[in-house]
């Protein structure tokens, strides 16, 4: 009879021993959170990846239609046409405004690059469970990925709002629209916007991913969100400018960004492009990026799982 193995013999690893064999082997823990200092560098490396998902999910959106990708323009134009025919004419909410026209087309493209990307925020994980079970990478990188996403839809938006606003300086009634070297800023500020609702996306990612429930309730939010923020009207000529809460909706971030690109148009009087209002817009974009990403971050080993 053969003598059995001496491997059969050896006592097993111990678990200090089996975690430097893995070491060794190039092997990683499945499942676990990574600390901070290594998650952030690991989602920057993956930046290329980011921006090439993004572009191809812009490319890809409404080519099921006949018009495609013209969606994403049309879409904002005819909600600001509505909002124009509505609060401009029907209502006549000029109250402070010289260009009522222009000031609901800037305020209703812009609010619509916040809407889409929170929206697109709290579906990205659920949207994605297939690519966050089958492969292992940072979980934020697919946030970020669908804020990007509607970043790359809105360039072509903004050069669309820009020459609609134009436009409407020739309207009976509106006050001109004339180019001027601020427009260059429009850009900066788009980035400025897409930063904060990047970091805005962290925070309902995290949510939305155990809480299906919220992409039925954020639009009941979103809506009172463009009335707080003055998309169609003049915050300051609508509330009584000595009470407390005036200063809320006018230093809430939303109404920041509105006023900021309103502001690099320069046509308004009630919009002045200042240092307190780029302040105002780096700082909200930073404080709500880094503690949303945190946020974010501290669920990582929770994404994906049932």
């Amino acid at each position: 009879m053969s003598q059995p193995s001496q491997r059969a013999f050896r006592p097993p690893l111990t678990s200090e021993q089996a975690e430097g064999l893995a070491r060794s082997s190039g092997l990683r823990e499945m499942g676990i959170r990574p600390p901070l200092v290594r998650y952030l560098p690991a989602v920057w490396m993956r930046r290329s990846f980011v921006w090439n998902l993004s572009k191809s999910r812009a490319y890809t959106r409404n080519q099921g239609s006949y018009l495609g990708q013209a969606w994403s323009v049309i879409n904002p134009t005819l909600d600001a046409a509505v909002y124009i025919i509505v609060f401009g004419f029907v209502f006549g909410a000029r109250k402070g405004i010289e260009n009522i026209a222009a000031f609901i087309t800037v305020g209703t493209f812009t609010y619509a690059l916040f809407q889409r990307a929170v929206m697109a925020g709290v579906d990205a994980i659920p949207m994605n469970l297939d690519l966050v079970r089958s492969h292992q990478f940072p979980r934020a990188v697919v946030p970020a990925a669908t804020s990007l996403t509607e970043a790359v839809l809105f360039a072509p938006a903004l050069v669309v709002m820009v020459i609609i606003s134009y436009l409407t300086g020739f309207l009976p009634g509106m006050g001109t629209v004339d180019p001027r070297w601020t427009w260059l800023l429009l850009p900066v500020a788009a980035v400025l916007l897409v930063i904060f609702s990047m970091g805005t996306s962290f925070f309902l990612a995290r949510i939305g991913a155990r809480t299906p429930d919220l992409r039925n309730v954020l639009p009941f939010f979103l809506s009172l969100g463009r009335y707080g923020s003055g998309v169609m009207f003049s915050i300051q000529s609508m509330v009584n400018p000595h009470a407390w809460w005036a200063k809320v909706l006018e230093w809430q971030p939303i109404s920041v960004y509105l006023t900021l690109f309103r502001a690099c148009f320069g046509n308004e009087p009630s919009a002045r492009l200042s240092p307190q209002l780029w302040y105002w817009a780096v700082g909200w974009a930073l404080i709500v990026l880094i503690p949303g990403f945190i946020f974010f971050w501290g669920a990582e080993k929770t994404y994906g799982r049932d």
